[in-house]
């Protein structure tokens, strides 16, 4: 995978690069790309190219973007409409075929009964939608008992499997997390064959396994 952008000279990432730490330190530059870099992952459009094998990528669908690593979602609209996907195929599989079978069976006669405990003539569903129950029954993931590093491992978990998510971008996540921590960060990153790249706005020393690209204050390149 290889992320490249028209006006830079470098690359910030290629397969020989999983990580980077991208500094920009000039104000104006990092608002410029990291709003344009942003708005491609929204959908929109800009001069960031992501590609593998020499063929473009989509980068609303390879990437995301935390800015705020406090607020990321598990249980967002588009983790649990994949999540809700991938539980209604397997009620559906060999294992659990007969139980879910029987369960939609029971709650036809539950509301052939609930409508006889009334005096109206009722109208229902015949065959009962999987994925409606399970958001009737507020299916979710579980994290209570998570601390703050340990639920965005979990978010960057999840999305890489559930939406082929491959490439996280975190913008000044350095502010939030000690080195220590970002080094169990990438290390579960590689667990999940994902990359990283870093925005940061300050230079605050190497990271163990991460590359550095510096835009300085004058706009100069160091890589």
């Amino acid at each position: 995978m290889k992320l490249v952008h028209f006006e830079l000279s470098g690359i910030l990432l290629d397969e020989k690069t999983e990580f980077m730490e991208w500094i920009i330190e000039m104000p104006e530059a990092f608002s410029e790309y990291v709003m344009e870099l942003s708005a491609q992952i929204d959908g929109g459009e800009g001069r960031f190219v992501l590609s593998e094998k020499n063929k473009e990528l989509d980068l609303a669908k390879k990437m995301d973007i935390i800015f705020n690593p406090f607020a990321v979602d598990i249980n967002s609209r588009k983790i649990l409409s994949k999540l809700y996907l991938e539980l209604s195929a397997l009620s559906k599989g060999e294992q659990m075929y007969v139980k879910t079978t029987e369960l939609l069976r029971y709650l036809q006669e539950y509301m052939l009964d609930l409508e006889q405990c009334t005096e109206y003539i009722l109208e229902f569903d015949e065959e009962a939608d999987v994925t409606a129950l399970l958001k009737a029954v507020n299916v979710h993931y579980e994290t209570s008992d998570m601390d703050f590093l340990e639920r965005l491992v979990q978010y960057i978990k999840i999305l890489a499997a559930m939406t082929g998510i491959k490439l996280f971008v975190f913008v000044n996540l350095r502010s939030y997390l000690a080195d220590y921590q970002i080094q169990e960060l990438i290390k579960e990153m590689k667990y999940q064959d994902t990359r990283g790249l870093f925005i940061e706005s300050q230079q605050k020393g190497c990271m163990e396994g991460v590359k550095q690209y510096i835009i300085d204050v004058d706009r100069c390149e160091i890589y």
